[in-house]
């Protein structure tokens, strides 16, 4: 009976621990941390999304993948349910993308932002998360159309290299090739000159130079040449009052000689002669100045040569050409 009760004893002991050891495990390996479900709409696959995968918010694992399911009301859509740390920021412009966990081809869910700098405003449990395509999954929507494109120009290409276009592609390289040469030529030619270029652009400074001071000197002859104009204006106003008042006085005199002489009686005659003879000289004096008004300035030109006298024959000839 002893043998019987130890090992019973044993049996139970056994059992104890293996229940305390199961309840261990099974303590240590629970998740004890409080979770927020969302849930993640995507209208394309996730293809290599399993569950209990990884849930990260850019790039910080907060959760795992719950349940993946084709939606009831829309089987067109895709919905995942995530389990995702209360402590977690999580607002209502969060958006999902799926990322590859290195090269193992498996997806994980990852969070982000869609404005960073915009106030917190928390999501309410249970809200919904669209699942947006990544770059990848753009490129893989557009590659019908980028073959289709890279098709296109390749035919482009097979017709522009045809057999005709190539045999003229070669003759254009050959005119370049030689166009090549000629203008290598050409600045071989241009190289003397292109040495003195600098020495003629001298010159051409200093003739520059040269031609302004020129420049300047003619614009103050020119500013003196009309201040001698205005002057000249000024001493031929002059003139023409003087040849007017020599006018006047050889009128008045001319009166005053016929007044003089025809009322004279016959016994005053020699002082009236001698008033004749001064009303005369002041009447060539008056004509004289008529005549050369410039006179007055300038003094008398000298009297043209006259018979017999230098000069005359001179004379002669000129009138006569």
């Amino acid at each position: 009976m002893e043998n019987k009760a130890h090992a019973i004893a044993a049996g139970l002991f056994v059992l104890l621990l293996g229940l305390a050891l199961a309840a261990s495990v099974a303590w240590f390996q629970g998740d004890h941390t409080e979770r927020v479900h969302y849930t993640v709409v995507s209208r394309s696959g996730v293809a290599g999304l399993n569950l209990k995968a990884p849930v990260k918010l850019r790039g910080v694992d907060v959760g795992h993948v719950e349940s993946i399911a084709f939606d009831p009301a829309d089987p067109r859509q895709i919905l995942v349910g995530i389990a995702v740390d209360a402590a977690a920021p999580v607002s209502t412009g969060t958006y999902a993308q799926l990322g590859l966990q290195g090269v193992t081809g498996l997806s994980f869910v990852g969070l982000e932002e869609a404005d960073a700098s915009a106030p917190l405003q928390r999501a309410a449990p249970g809200a919904r998360l669209q699942l947006r395509p990544t770059l990848l999954d753009r490129l893989a929507q557009s590659g019908p159309g980028l073959v289709a494109g890279f098709a296109e120009v390749a035919t482009r290409l097979n017709a522009l290299l045809s057999d005709d276009n190539r045999v003229q592609l070669g003759h254009t390289l050959a005119g370049l090739q030689q166009a090549a040469g000629d203008t290598s030529r050409l600045m071989a030619a241009l190289q003397p000159g292109a040495r003195g270029l600098p020495a003629l652009l001298k010159d051409a400074d200093t003739a520059t130079q040269r031609a302004d001071a020129a420049l300047r000197r003619i614009e103050a002859l020119a500013a003196d040449g009309q201040q001698l104009a205005q002057e000249l204006k000024s001493r031929a106003a002059l003139l023409d009052r003087l040849d007017a008042a020599a006018a006047q006085v050889q009128a008045t005199s001319r009166n005053l000689e016929l007044a003089l002489v025809g009322d004279t009686p016959p016994r005053t005659r020699p002082v009236l002669t001698d008033i004749a003879a001064a009303s005369r000289s002041v009447e060539r004096a008056a004509n004289e100045l008529g005549d050369q008004p410039q006179s007055l300035l300038f003094g008398r030109s000298a009297r043209p040569p006259g018979p017999g006298e230098a000069g005359f024959a001179e004379r002669l000839k000129a009138g006569g050409k």
